[in-house]
Formats: C-alpha cells, structure tokens, sequence
C-alpha cells in the first residue's frame, strides 16, 4: 500500500493550479467554466458518478452571493478564479465559513495576491505530504514560515491536501481487504474443489 500511497503523493506533486494571469482575460459561458475547472481540479477525483462542478452549484453560489452573477451570462476572470476556490475549500469548509476565509484573504492581499497566493499554498501543502510520506521517522510538522497574517491560508490548504491523502488511504484499504477477500474465497474454492475430488 505505500508505493500506491507514495505513486499518489507524487502525482500530487505535479499538480499545477492555474493562476490569475493564465485565466481568460474575456468572459465566457458557465459550460468553458465547467471546463475549465474540471480540467483544472481533477485530481479531485470524485469518480465516474460524481462531478466536481455543476451548473445547479454555479448557480446556488450565485444565489448565496459567493460570486457575483454573470453579466449577459458570462463569467470574467475573478468569478472564474473564486469558483476554483470555492470547489476546493468546500471539501474541507462550510460555504458560509468559506466565503469568511475569501473575504478575510481579499482584504489582506486584494483578489488577484489572495487567489495566487491560495495556489502556491496548496501546491506546497502537497510538497509537504509528500516529504512526510517518504520518510522512515514519524509525520511531523513544523510551525516554520507561519505568522499570523497567513497561518489561516496554510492551515486550511494542509487540511485540505490531508483530506485527499486520507481518502486516498481509505479507498486503497477498501481495495486491498477487497481483494484480500477474493483471494481467501478463491482459495477455498480451490480447496473444495480438491477435496471434492479425492
């Protein structure tokens, strides 16, 4: 299980969140927003029946005024950018405490500072797991490069990667006891089947 746990963390580690000079400078339709996100959040990996945006949730965060409506059913680059952020910290928040976290980081940074800033941490959210994974001793984390102005940032986005990492460990686990199972009823098949005979 742990070169799957180390092979999963690496991938992570490629995992290159779009910034705000790389978003569309124009507005485009909720369906080239799903696009985009889905392309950009797949390593969310919620699997074939489930997916990671819909036009139903646009549209409630719209309702709940997390971004602002679209003009003439366009999305800029700011509704694009808080909808990526949205669709992560939404796995580890409640929506109302998630648009606290936005608007607490917008007024420190302004939006464009806040949005790229989120991305550089969960990039080095991911980098940090990674490193605590492929060590011998046991996980630790240091306090290191945290002051008060960012300590929120760093906490959510290293709860986030914890998150993916432990889904990651509860669906390996369910794999391997799966077939584990397998195994142990092939095998008394096979033995049945040998006593049968004799």
């Amino acid at each position: 299980m742990k070169n799957e746990l180390l092979q999963y963390s690496h991938d992570l580690l490629e995992v290159k969140i779009i910034r705000w000079e790389e978003l569309p400078d124009f507005g485009v339709y909720s369906d080239q927003v799903l696009s985009i996100i889905e392309k950009e959040l797949s390593f969310l990996d919620f699997g074939p029946d489930e997916r990671i945006i819909t036009p139903a949730m646009i549209n409630n965060y719209v309702k709940l005024k997390l971004i602002e409506r679209p003009t003439k059913k366009k999305y800029e680059k700011h509704q694009i950018a808080m909808l990526i952020v949205i669709t992560l910290l939404k796995q580890v928040l409640p929506l109302t405490d998630v648009n606290k976290g936005m608007e607490l980081q917008i007024a420190i940074k302004g939006l464009q500072e806040a949005y790229d800033s989120f991305c550089t941490e969960l990039e080095n959210s991911f980098y940090l797991l990674n490193n605590c994974i492929g060590t011998k001793d046991d996980f630790s984390f240091t306090m290191e490069h945290i002051h008060k102005e960012n300590i929120a940032l760093k906490m959510i986005t290293l709860s986030l990667a914890s998150k993916l990492l432990t889904q990651k460990i509860i669906t390996m686990e369910g794999i391997n006891k799966r077939k584990a199972l397998e195994l142990d009823l092939n095998d008394g098949t096979k033995k049945g089947e040998s006593s049968f005979e004799e």
